[in-house]
């Protein structure tokens, strides 16, 4: 029960989070770029409370029984980077082969935020992934677990997460999801999934300095 209490907190919290930046431009239509700056607070201070909420008086969920290492949870997460991205460009490549883009409309709106303002990177490549696994990971996976069996508990969040990005791509973006529930099954430790999300996202936007 105290649980299914902190799981509904989370969730709250999460959509209260992610609306506001929109509520504010809405209200508050002479904010202008400062909304980067605000979506970006939002996102870490979003981070820290649904991480406060994941971890404070919580007990183990059925996945987190058996935990790995920390050697090993950062490993997975280090080789769990190598495998989401080897698994995103064989997606990519094969959409790109029947004839269908690979754009994200999504992705390309955040870099170019980013690249004007800088400090957006922060809600890209640590805000955004920490939230996102603690709810579609830790809360929607961990809880359908135990009722829908693993499987039918990683498609459903990996579908949820998917409608979530809302750009088209729901195959890879499922792909990634389905992925990261094995990474946090397989560790019991939703580290594991948080280091490999989090360097994905590093990963893509890193070259746009270079550049």
């Amino acid at each position: 029960m105290a649980n299914r209490r902190q799981s509904l907190s989370i969730l709250i919290v999460y959509f209260i989070v992610y609306a506001l930046p929109s509520l504010l431009v809405t209200a508050l239509p002479h904010l202008g770029s400062q909304v980067y700056l605000i979506q970006t607070l939002d996102y870490l201070i979003g981070a820290v409370i649904l991480g406060w909420l994941a971890w404070h008086h919580a007990k183990p969920n059925a996945i987190e029984q058996q935990p790995s290492s920390w050697l090993a949870t950062v490993l997975w997460g280090l080789a769990g980077t190598a495998i989401v991205i080897l698994g995103q460009n064989l997606i990519l490549n094969l959409t790109r082969l029947l004839g269908q883009s690979t754009a994200s409309a999504n992705t390309s709106t955040l870099l170019a935020a980013g690249q004007k303002y800088p400090f957006f990177f922060l809600a890209i490549i640590v805000g955004a992934p920490i939230m996102e696994e603690i709810v579609f990971r830790k809360v929607l996976f961990g809880f359908f677990a135990p009722v829908t069996g693993g499987v039918g508990a990683a498609v459903i969040s990996s579908i949820l997460f998917s409608f979530a990005h809302a750009d088209g791509h729901l195959i890879l973006y499922a792909f990634i999801g389905l992925f990261f529930c094995w990474l946090y099954q397989h560790t019991g430790r939703i580290q594991t999934s948080m280091i490999a999300h989090i360097l994905m996202n590093c990963l893509v936007v890193v070259p746009l300095f270079w550049s």
